[in-house]
Formats: C-alpha cells, sequence, structure tokens
C-alpha cells in the first residue's frame, strides 16, 4: 500500500473531520442531531467564495502569499464566511429550533433540522446555480516529501 493513499485519506479525513466535529458539538450541547449542519457549511463557503469573487473584481489579481496558491483575499473571506455561518445557524436557532425545542420533542426538531436542510439545500442551489465553482484555477505541482509522498502547499496549509 502507498503511503500517497495515507496521506490522502488524511487531507480529506480532515475536512470531513471538521463537519463531524461541529454535528457532534451541537449534539451534545442542544441534544439534537443537526441534519442542517452540512448545508450550513456549504452556505459558509459559498459566501467565502462570493466574497474572494467581489475581492477580486474591485482589486483584480493578487499576488499569493509565499508558494500558495491563494492571497490576503482569500483568509478575509475565510473570516466573512465564517462570521455568516455563525449568523445564519443562530438565525435558524432563534427562528425554528430554539421554539421547538422548548416544546421538549425532541423528534419534532429532529425532523424540523431536516426540513431546513433541505429547504438551505434548495436556496442554496437556486442562488448559485448546481454548476462546480473554484476557488483557483491555477494547477499546483505536488512537491516529493520523501517516502513517495507527494502534496502541494495548499495541502499542507490545510492540515496545518
Amino acid at each position: 500500500m502507498s503511503l500517497q493513499f495515507i496521506v490522502d485519506g488524511l487531507l480529506t479525513g480532515s475536512m470531513i473531520g471538521l463537519g463531524a466535529i461541529g454535528v457532534t458539538l451541537t449534539y451534545s450541547i442542544l441534544r439534537f442531531s443537526n441534519f442542517a449542519h452540512g448545508d450550513f457549511m456549504a452556505w459558509g463557503t459559498y459566501a467565502t467564495l462570493a466574497v474572494v469573487s467581489a475581492i477580486g473584481a474591485t482589486f483584480g489579481k493578487v499576488a499569493p502569499i509565499g508558494p500558495l496558491s491563494f492571497g490576503w483575499p482569500l483568509l478575509v473571506a475565510l473570516v466573512v464566511g465564517m462570521a455568516f455561518t455563525a449568523l445564519l445557524a443562530l438565525l435558524l436557532d432563534k427562528v425554528l429550533f430554539s421554539r421547538l425545542r422548548s416544546q421538549g420533542q425532541a423528534i419534532i426538531v429532529v425532523m424540523a433540522s431536516f426540513g431546513a436542510s433541505m429547504a438551505l439545500r434548495s436556496l442554496l442551489e437556486f442562488t448559485f446555480t448546481s454548476r462546480p465553482t473554484y476557488f483557483s484555477r491555477a494547477i499546483q505541482i505536488a512537491m516529493p516529501v520523501g517516502f513517495g509522498i507527494r502534496i502541494t502547499p495548499d495541502q499542507i496549509a490545510l492540515l496545518a
């Protein structure tokens, strides 16, 4: 078995793990499984993409940071995207989940989160279409780091 598979699995698992940590925290604090959690992540990603596009349209092409494929616009957009995601989650909790939690029926809250998930996903697809969109079209060459493993600078930044 190639060590490259393990590195690729760690990279993919780190992204999935962030979502899993959020679902676990939500369940441990609020005591319900929020099926809309992944859709919150998707909305945050698209908000980040919209901010990066707006900064790019305003300032033009920005030099990348060191060997990475992105510059300061992505860092600013990440902060905005995280804030947007938090506000969206808090708004949905205030409008929907907190009212249902006060009734004491956990299954109702879970079903409402499933409905909210479908609504958020449909609204996202309606707003941004279902075509793939990318933060960068730059192709990075993976650097050999030893033991037959190749990794890009962006992937190293992701793991950090």
